[in-house]
């Protein structure tokens, strides 16, 4: 049996209660033919979107991912002659700590160092506007820094106060607004 032959019995079917069974068939039908037009819409929406933004979203065209160890000096220079611009970027979970007045605040983080090149695509926003060269540049012998809103709350630290990760001091210099390839 065919799908209009099928439609058909199962409308003549519907017929036999009265027009008002039909009616709820109609609605059914309209019901599910606007969720597939609104699932199609949606899905191409997000398509737009991720061909338009896509790099910046991700922070780059590709990413090479090594765990506990840096990319080695032919793997670097396969890596340049297979694109047009790289980025490296170190990730780990370090220990804040902060000091001020006789308290110590300590928040589990995650660190992510970045080179000059970052980010490929797309622009880190940062409170007080700069460019992020600045605010991670070392001044006075102390590093810079920049924090994401929570770990400055939960550190209780202010832009302008020094931090501990390890056995180095940094210096926040901003809040981070948002990055290409983060979270926010």
């Amino acid at each position: 049996m065919t799908r209009g032959a099928a439609a058909l019995r199962i409308g003549l079917r519907e017929l036999r209660g009265g027009v008002r069974g039909f009616r709820v068939l109609i609605a059914c039908l309209a019901l599910g033919v606007a969720s597939v037009a609104a699932v199609g819409t949606v899905r191409s929406n997000i398509e737009a979107s991720l061909t338009e933004e896509g790099a910046t979203i991700l922070g780059g065209d590709a990413e090479i991912e090594l765990s506990y160890r840096f990319a080695d000096d032919a793997e670097l220079q396969w890596m340049r002659s297979h694109s047009q611009q790289v980025s490296e970027i170190v990730e780990f979970r370090s220990m804040a700590v902060t000091r001020s007045e006789g308290e110590i605040g300590r928040a589990l983080t995650q660190l992510k160092a970045v080179d000059e090149t970052y980010p490929v695509y797309g622009e880190v926003e940062l409170e007080p506007p700069m460019p992020l060269e600045r605010a991670l540049a070392t001044s006075d012998g102390i590093h810079g820094a920049v924090m994401h809103r929570d770990l400055i709350n939960r550190l209780s630290i202010q832009v302008g106060e020094t931090f501990t990760l390890g056995s180095n001091t940094f210096r926040l210099n901003a809040r981070l607004v948002s990055e290409p390839d983060g979270f926010d």
